[in-house]
């Protein structure tokens, strides 16, 4: 239901959308047109572009809800055209930074005392500004240099009202259309609702930057900046300060100087570790949150930014090294078994119909060149032929495909001839190995062994009392039936009105055979009157005792 309090934002992006999204977002969910790999070198149309920047400017303007909506917009090439992708990556680096009296009020509030007390030097203008919070360098008393993220002030409140003015949309989409069913919007939404939550608490990024440096010990050439646990809170995130250099600011000398296409790979089994081992991910790999540093003649990959992070169990891990194993090898089939042990399946999903299409578009994936493999892109067209073949994929296959989406990009920036199928064919390989031998691992065991046993001292005793009961007579068996009494009702009343139908049915036929005697007339018009009676009260009787147990199931089901 749409309320009154939100009319200025479901009139916002109203316009948004009737304005750009009409005509140039992919609302189609057919394969042939899904799969289209283009390696972004072809002639752009201008009137695209130019409505893809205007888009993004006018984000830009209506707030940080609406630029984080974009950013996670330039992450679904599988919705937007790869001019608007361009333009709303952009939104980044591009958010307006809030003045240094804000930025100083908040700081002190946060962590108790002057800045100049706590800080040597702050500096007053940000190093980048978000649309959620902006980063300052400084330095500490004790001579540490340091950079400081401070939430903007009242972004909170700010992305609690525009959220839920995206829920009453979505709710109303799923409800009316076709397309926003398929979309899933509302449970897009409310896995934006916690990442956004997540994001707003500097706390919780600490606690994931804390996991990952940890997860990520055994990669030497993958670094995660340490946090200052002292000098963060809630609204004041304090790490320390890493140079680089951005992976999307390196240009074509710096690549011929430095050798940086090991750092691919490594990049890659990095986040296939997170992803498979650790069950726990850093979702957010864009090229504003990787640098690249050299350390004693050695390149490194600096990750930053851990506000947006995923989980997923171990059984979810398993389905997953499936899936990418699957992809790598083009086995479109079992692509699609995949996707459906994960995902929940609605009664118009049509098994034959999604496999076909899955195994079509994973054909095509393998028939392009190295250059043109998006792995992120795949998994999106997968989601989206599952969201039109009635099947419903968990939220974390949508950040894995995020997650991937990115990465493709960042590597292939660091090495343009790179392949991820196929590190991630022998790491999936590898992995599949070492997870079957721990599942045979014979501490697993132990647990069945201890049941196994327990069954083995009691079995004599059960034997025995099954004898005794035999040779007594005395050894029953008891079958319980659900609900029996109203299923023998039904029984009952289908009886009775096939047995009245019956009887109506012979009255007519006898009455019929009266009517050829003449004399035997008035007998005969009788019977076709208790029979007409008779078969009006069956009619009505039946339709009445229906609506009846038909209200009674409704009243039963809202209890």
């Amino acid at each position: 239901m749409l309320k009154t309090r939100n009319i200025g934002a479901y009139r916002d992006l109203l316009v948004l959308f009737t304005k750009y999204g009409r005509k140039d977002f992919r609302m189609s969910f057919e394969p042939d047109e899904m799969f289209s790999p283009e390696s972004g070198d072809g002639e752009v149309e201008p009137d695209v572009k130019a409505r893809a920047e205007a888009f993004a400017s006018s984000l830009k303007k209506l707030g940080p809800t609406y630029v984080k909506f974009g950013q996670v917009l330039s992450t679904r090439p599988d919705i937007v055209p790869r001019e608007y992708v361009a333009a709303l990556e952009s939104l980044q680096d591009a958010v307006e930074p809030f003045s240094f009296a804000e930025v100083e009020k908040i700081v002190e509030q946060e962590l108790g005392g002057r800045i100049s007390k706590i800080f040597r030097e702050f500096d007053a203008t940000p190093i980048a500004a978000a649309s959620l919070g902006q980063v300052h360098s400084a330095i500490l008393r004790d001579g540490r240099e340091v950079v400081v993220k401070v939430q903007r002030p009242k972004v909170r409140e700010e992305v609690h009202k525009e959220l839920d003015a995206f829920t009453d949309i979505a709710k109303t989409l799923e409800a009316h259309t076709d397309i926003g069913r398929k979309m899933t919007l509302l449970r897009a939404i409310e896995q934006a609702k916690i990442t956004l939550n997540i994001e707003l608490n500097y706390l919780q990024e600490a606690h994931n930057a804390d996991i990952l440096r940890h997860n990520l010990a055994a990669f030497p050439q993958i670094y995660v900046p340490e946090v200052i646990h002292d000098l963060t809170t809630s609204k004041v995130l304090t790490t320390e300060f890493v140079r680089g250099r951005k992976v999307s600011k390196l240009t074509s000398l710096q690549m011929i100087d430095h050798d940086y296409a090991s750092l691919a790979s490594v990049l890659t089994e990095a986040y296939l570790k997170q992803i498979c081992v650790d069950g726990f991910w850093h979702s957010d790999p864009h090229p504003g949150n990787i640098f690249i540093r050299d350390v004693e003649g050695q390149a490194e990959v600096v990750l930053l930014d851990f506000g947006m992070v995923s989980r997923i169990g171990r059984e979810f891990q398993d389905e997953i090294i499936k899936l990418l194993l699957a992809l790598s090898s083009n086995r479109g089939s079992e692509v699609a078994d995949a996707c459906v042990r994960v995902a929940q399946a609605e009664e118009t999903f049509d098994a034959t119909k999604f496999v076909h299409e899955i195994g079509t578009i994973v054909a095509n994936f393998h028939d392009v060149d190295v250059q043109q493999i998006n792995t992120g892109q795949l998994i999106f067209n997968i989601i989206a032929v599952a969201s039109n073949n009635g099947l419903r994929v968990p939220s974390e296959l949508a950040m894995l495909a995020k997650t991937l989406l990115n990465l493709d990009g960042i590597t292939r920036k660091l090495d343009p001839t790179f392949d991820p199928q196929v590190v991630i064919r022998s790491y999936a390989e590898r992995l599949m190995t070492q997870k079957l031998a721990q599942k045979f691992n014979p501490r697993n065991f132990y647990p069945a062994l201890l049941d196994l046993n327990q069954l083995i001292l009691d079995l004599p005793h059960r034997v025995r009392e099954i004898l005794d009961l035999t040779a007594a007579s005395r050894l029953t068996f008891g079958v319980k039936l659900t609900q029996a009494e109203i299923l023998l009702a039904g029984v009952h009343k289908v009886a009775n009105r096939i047995t009245v139908g019956v009887v109506i049915a012979a009255l007519l036929l006898s009455s019929s055979i009266i009517m050829r005697y003449p004399s035997k007339e008035h007998f005969a018009i009788i019977g076709y009157i208790i029979t007409a009676v008779a078969a009006v009260y069956l009619i009505v009787s039946t339709l009445v005792r229906d609506h009846k147990d038909e209200e009674r199931a409704k009243a039963k089901s809202k209890t």
